[in-house]
């Protein structure tokens, strides 16, 4: 899901009901995934959702589109698919999908962090920040690194919705504050 795009509440409730599948069997954790991929690319965009919710649009039609995205699903998947389509409720793809990451990777005990940099990381300093996490939070961390050119020095990491601002400017910011006090 793009950053900044909200998230539907309605999303986590079918999110949630996937994850009671995991529940019963949680062999079926990667059909589900495959499922909840296939319907976030199905549904990124408006223009795609329209039309699969067109009055054009067939159920015969619209599992064969679904089964050229991803032949394999399973029919339990499908069915999920078809019934959102049936209720209207396809434009919630992006949010499902976002929330069933979160709540998958809550069950498996992974955090996602981003780290930002004004230079790119080379691997040994990237296991370094995510051992370090990891260690922080008792979780195992899958890291994603960007470079950001405006960030004169130092990391800023988000982890959930944890921000540790550890830049040069951030720094410096707290230097002023402690001279404009007088509290060096």
């Amino acid at each position: 899901m793009p950053e900044g795009e909200a998230r539907d509440v309605a999303g986590r409730r079918y999110a949630l009901a996937i994850m009671a599948f995991l529940d019963e069997d949680e062999s079926t954790a990667d059909a589900w995934t495959g499922a909840v991929d296939t319907l976030e690319a199905l549904t990124g965009e408006g223009s795609y959702v329209a039309a699969l919710q067109g009055d054009g649009m067939t159920d015969e039609r619209f599992q064969e589109i679904v089964r050229r995205v991803l032949p394999d699903i399973g029919e339990t998947q499908l069915n999920l698919l078809r019934l959102l389509r049936r209720k209207n409720r396809l434009g919630l793809g992006p949010s499902i999908a976002s929330y069933y990451r979160e709540l998958l990777d809550e069950r498996r005990g992974v955090a996602r962090a981003v780290v930002r940099t004004a230079v790119e990381i080379d691997d040994e300093r990237r296991s370094r920040f995510a051992a370090e996490l990891a260690e922080r939070t008792g979780r195992t961390v899958e890291l994603e690194t960007e470079v950001d050119p405006e960030l004169i020095g130092g990391a800023v990491i988000r982890i959930g919705d944890r921000l540790i601002d550890g830049s040069t400017r951030a720094a410096l910011r707290g230097l002023r504050q402690r001279l404009e006090q007088g509290t060096l």
